[in-house]
């Protein structure tokens, strides 16, 4: 499965559009006039909100809450800055995030790779554009919502014509897998 998420950078806040296998399937929001961000997940054809994400009151560490509609909510953390490696528990699965050299980033469930991502190296005008590779049974919006958090968490709100991301030059605590496939 491939989902492609497009941000718009507006004065009055982040639009997405995100579609999967070239279909637009969901649009996201960041809402205005909040003290930490809050991002609302929504269907595209009927504008059902599917999860809304919220930030919490953290220094220099990635502390947001996944809320669901029918009431659950589950806490994304980060592991390790440095690393760029973060952790979001859902029920019994333990979903890991990894940030690899450059702007690629790995999603392990349970230890077994269940996607990756990739941000575009040159964003014009608008915001950034990602592309996801994942398993066809995956969670995906889940993996959309760990996508839109690491983009608020490490996004510098450059609003210029042109930005350039030259990505992680770090460690990284888990090394790209480029061999991966995902599972049809």
């Amino acid at each position: 499965m491939r989902i492609d998420i497009n941000q718009k950078k507006i004065s009055i806040g982040d639009k997405y559009q995100i579609f999967i296998d070239g279909q637009q399937r969901y649009s996201g929001a960041k809402k205005l006039f909040r003290f930490l961000a809050e991002i609302q997940l929504s269907d595209a054809i009927n504008q059902q909100v599917r999860l809304t994400i919220k930030k919490k009151l953290s220094l220099f560490r990635a502390k947001y809450r996944i809320i669901f509609p029918i009431g659950t909510e589950i806490q994304f953390e980060t592991v390790s800055y440095w690393r760029l490696h973060y952790r979001c528990v859902l029920n019994k699965d333990t979903y890991e995030i990894y940030g690899h050299r450059g702007r690629k980033y790995s999603v392990c469930k349970n230890g077994i790779q269940i996607a990756w991502w990739d941000k575009e190296i040159v964003s014009w005008f608008n915001g950034d554009n990602y592309t996801i590779v994942a398993d066809n049974d995956c969670n995906y919006e889940l993996i959309i919502a760990f996508c839109l958090i690491i983009d608020e968490f490490r996004s510098d709100d450059n609003k210029s014509a042109v930005n350039i991301d030259v990505g992680h030059i770090g460690p990284q605590a888990m090394q790209f897998n480029p061999n991966w496939q995902p599972k049809n």
